[in-house]
């Protein structure tokens, strides 16, 4: 009984812990490799997401959309799929109701 109330307790914490998610929008600087794999709608590889985990341990936080490019593995194709936007607060998320802020690749 005890290990029961242990998980529910332990899914609750981690139900309100995260940082990254609110209504669908995920911050690209502070989600982890799991909750970047996890974005609806979007296929992140794993490799992708450790990619964009590990270059911004290594750099810093993303202060423009065009800073994920940066990373390893990063795509035109994938930027326009993931469309970053950078909030009102400096943040770098995706947003799934965000009209697209990049311009299409011309290939």
């Amino acid at each position: 009984m005890k290990k029961i109330i242990s998980l529910i307790l332990a899914l609750l914490i981690l139900s309100f812990a995260s940082v990254a998610f609110a209504d669908g929008i995920v911050s690209l600087n502070k989600a982890s490799v799991q909750e970047l794999m996890s974005i609806e709608d979007i296929d992140v590889p794993e490799d992708l997401a450790k990619a964009i985990v590990d270059y911004r341990k290594e750099h810093g936080v993303y202060k423009r959309a065009e800073d994920l490019l940066k990373v390893p593995g990063m795509t035109q194709d994938f930027m326009e799929e993931l469309n970053p936007q950078v909030t009102d607060d400096g943040d770098v998320v995706f947003d799934p109701d965000a009209e697209p802020a990049l311009a299409p690749s011309k290939c």
